[in-house]
């Protein structure tokens, strides 16, 4: 029989994943940072001629986090990774034993505490991909539990809508019979008090599986526990609010650490909560001071920085006297006249829209309107222009989606930092009797405070209206 196919051979599958040594180098870089260089030493190789299988042990690892790479033969034979949009932690495997020989991880450009102000604000709706490797050296303590406690609650909160039913035996003394009476203890104790309709019965009924019910409940008073170490940290309050609400759900009971036998075949949302009741239950992976090694993640960093533009679209749309379009509802058909077609819709972010008035918004997690203030327009490179040029020309085709008389098509790029905020750029094209406004706009990625939030709703606000 296959390792794996029993329950033996699964747990011993699940330890290989689990178990690492510690010691191992955790190779640090920035989501669109600087590259960095991986040595021979340090994924356990000698010579001249690790390389190529090292970026073939790794290349999944890599992918995964979308990360470049570059040999780099100064200063010896090296490695060099430059990081993109994603954040996360993988694996590196050694090029010889394919072991794992040290980890790698992209932390967010903006910090740790910024990442925990946007996620509060989104309400976690863009959360990190877990596990699929080995555990990544290092990198527990380098991560916040509260980020990877975010896709357990959400798989926890899957699994109380849609509980797994079993049968529990019951006994009750009823008017009518159900399942089996117990005549014996009726005519003992109910024939002679004169309760003749009184029957003890003894009989099965679904209800929640007491077991996985347990497991949950141990979860997340586990869960409460890490996060409470992070109490200071906005996301880890809103959490913990979270699993006071998923505990109501689950209503009294006992708690009890999952065990491997819970990890059965059933529903989608069944086989998704035990696994990531596993992960907590192994005590390892999901950050915190316990242990070193962590488990391997990766979050699309582009991603929240558009559901974060949402958010503050949806924020400062009624200020403005506009309804928001919300992501999703603002895709708009390509209707091609021949056989021959390619892309199908224009799907701008997100968008206000008032009385003949229309305000397209399109995210990007770009550093252009930093480089341009700074460098202007000569002074880019070929790669940057070109990337930013293309970038105009997909806002310039949002203004022409609708009818109206006053349009803006806005593109939100991040302040790289408080210091560095650069001044709103605004073009305008003719087009007829239409007006139609190019603004590029910078947005903090985060707020510091509520005076900061309100600030800078103003300011847009200000900008919009003229």
């Amino acid at each position: 029989m296959k390792r794996g196919r029993t329950q033996r051979g699964r747990e011993r599958a699940t330890r290989g994943l689990m178990e690492l040594p510690s010691g191992r180098p955790l190779i640090e870089a920035v989501d669109h940072g600087a590259s960095v260089r991986v040595e021979a030493a340090d994924v356990g190789a000698t010579g001249d001629r690790w390389v190529e299988p090292f970026l073939e042990a790794n290349a999944a690892h890599l992918r995964r986090l979308g990360v470049a790479t570059a040999i780099d033969v100064r200063r010896g034979v090296g490695v060099r990774l430059t990081p993109g949009s994603r954040i996360g932690a993988v694996p590196l495997l050694s090029p010889s034993t394919r072991r794992v020989a040290a980890g790698l991880l992209v932390a967010p450009r903006f910090r740790w505490a910024a990442l925990g102000a946007v996620l509060s604000d989104i309400g976690f709706a863009t959360e990190p991909s877990l596990g699929g490797t080995p555990l990544v050296p290092g990198s527990a303590r380098e991560v916040p539990a509260w980020l990877l406690a975010a896709p357990v609650l959400r798989r926890l909160e899957a699994l109380l809508r849609h509980p797994k039913r079993g049968f529990t035996e019951r006994v009750e003394v009823r008017q009518s019979p159900r399942g089996r009476v117990d005549w014996s203890r009726w005519a003992r104790n109910h024939v002679p008090s004169g309760q003749w309709t009184s029957l003890p019965c003894h009989f099965t009924e679904p209800d929640d599986d007491p077991d996985l019910m347990a497991a949950v409940r141990w979860t997340l008073g586990r869960l409460d526990d890490e996060l409470a170490t992070f109490h200071e940290a906005l996301p880890a309050r809103l959490l913990r609010e979270r699993v006071a609400e998923l505990s109501l759900l689950a209503g009294q009971g006992d708690a009890r650490r999952p065990h491997g036998e819970l990890r059965v075949n059933g529903s989608e949302w069944v086989a998704e909560a035990t696994q990531a009741m596993g992960w907590v239950a192994d005590e390892r992976g999901l950050g915190g001071a316990r242990v070193l090694d962590g488990m391997s993640w990766d979050l699309p960093i582009d991603e929240v920085w558009e559901a974060w533009v949402d958010a503050f679209v949806t924020d400062l749309a009624p200020r403005c006297g506009f309804t928001a379009l919300r992501r999703g509802h603002t895709a708009r058909r390509l209707n091609w006249a021949t056989p021959t077609a390619s892309m199908r819709m224009l799907i701008p972010d997100s968008g206000m829209r008032g009385p003949g008035r229309l305000v397209w918004v399109d995210a990007k997690y770009k550093a252009h309107l930093q480089l341009i203030a700074r460098s202007g327009w000569s002074g880019l490179e070929e790669s940057t222009r070109d990337a930013h040029r293309a970038d105009l020309h997909q806002a310039l085709a949002y203004a022409a989606l609708d009818d109206v008389e006053h349009v803006d098509s806005v593109l939100v790029y991040p302040e790289m930092t408080p210091d560095a905020r650069a001044r709103p750029a605004v073009a305008t094209v003719a087009s007829g009797k239409r007006r139609v406004r190019l603004l590029l706009m910078g947005l903090p990625f985060g707020f510091q405070t509520p005076d900061h939030r309100d600030q800078t709703l103003s300011q847009w606000r200000e900008l919009l209206s003229a």
